[in-house]
């Protein structure tokens, strides 16, 4: 098992090396790893990303909706707080 500081470089290492990431990204997913308990960078992209491999940047960007699962929204709809 990766210790929490080898985990950093591994998932550095993932998304310079497979998902082409620069530095403010890798901080941005990294960030969010975090956030969701300190899940490894791999798992994040793997179930959370959805990316054609032919994808352009400005494509990717079109597909992404900030209202999708949107966990404010369905706490509302459901009167949680």
């Amino acid at each position: 098992m990766n210790t929490p500081s080898n985990q950093i470089f591994a998932d550095i290492d993932f998304l310079v090396d497979e998902m082409a990431m620069d530095a403010n990204q890798c901080d941005e997913i990294l960030h969010a790893c975090d956030e969701l308990g300190g899940i490894s960078a791999e798992y994040f992209c793997e179930e959370f990303i959805f990316c054609p491999e032919d994808a352009t940047p400005e494509q990717v960007g079109q597909w992404h909706n900030h209202d999708y699962l949107n966990i404010s929204y369905f706490n509302y709809l459901h009167g949680w707080q």
